[in-house]
């Protein structure tokens, strides 16, 4: 009882739910402002990807939120390379500085525009070129600059200008050439053309201003 005679009553079941009620309310909004962040990021780095990388590796990226949906005091979301070595590998090469060195201090063979298509994912290789042409590739030392492996009595075709083994009449005709195939460097250098971390900044801010909007209103 108050001083001056009024009573005060509180409802203190009434009080906990509402308590209750309102830590509910922020940890849902937790939940989904990380839960819609994390696939942000995804798309993010998925349109930053297809926009600089040839091909489907933009496919790569995947993402998870724990839980998906409800009230929870730690959720988290993981963006991430869906794919094995290979897929890694090429998502490094487009978005981290570095270099690549062939193993055992040996020469990486880069496909030249005459070699054709390539994996999605990685470079073609020799021992694939010769099985798939039928032409046992010649190594061909340059002094000063690198060396090829050419492929000998080939022929150009088409609009690209691919490397393709000579038929026996374009033989017969001497109509062939000796075409490069691959260029022998001793490391190749990371394009990095897929800035990573604005991207992540953006979405850090991105998690935070999506909170607020949710427990502001």
């Amino acid at each position: 009882m108050a001083s001056d005679g009024a009573e005060l009553m509180i409802d203190v079941d009434a009080l906990t739910a509402e308590g209750d009620k309102l830590v509910r309310r922020y940890l849902t909004a937790g939940t989904d402002a990380v839960g819609g962040a994390t696939k942000r990021l995804e798309r993010r780095l998925e349109a930053a990807t297809r926009a600089a990388v040839p091909g489907n590796l933009w496919k790569a990226w995947a993402s998870d939120s724990y839980p998906t949906k409800g009230p929870a005091r730690n959720p988290s979301g993981v963006v991430y390379v869906n794919g094995r070595d290979r897929t890694q590998g090429a998502i490094a090469f487009w978005t981290k500085p570095g270099a690549i060195r062939g193993r055992s201090e040996q020469y990486l063979a880069v496909p030249l525009p005459a070699a054709g298509p390539r994996g999605p994912a990685r470079w073609l290789t020799p021992g694939e070129w010769e099985r798939a042409h039928g032409i046992r590739l010649r190594f061909v030392y340059r002094k000063g600059r690198p060396s090829l492996l050419v492929a000998d009595e080939a022929v150009l075709k088409g609009r690209s200008r691919l490397g393709d083994r000579a038929s026996a009449g374009q033989r017969a005709a001497g109509r062939t050439a000796t075409v490069p195939i691959f260029v022998l460097l001793p490391q190749v250098q990371f394009r990095n053309e897929v800035a990573i971390e604005p991207i992540i900044r953006d979405a850090e801010a991105d998690l935070v201003s999506d909170f607020l909007a949710r427990t502001s209103s």
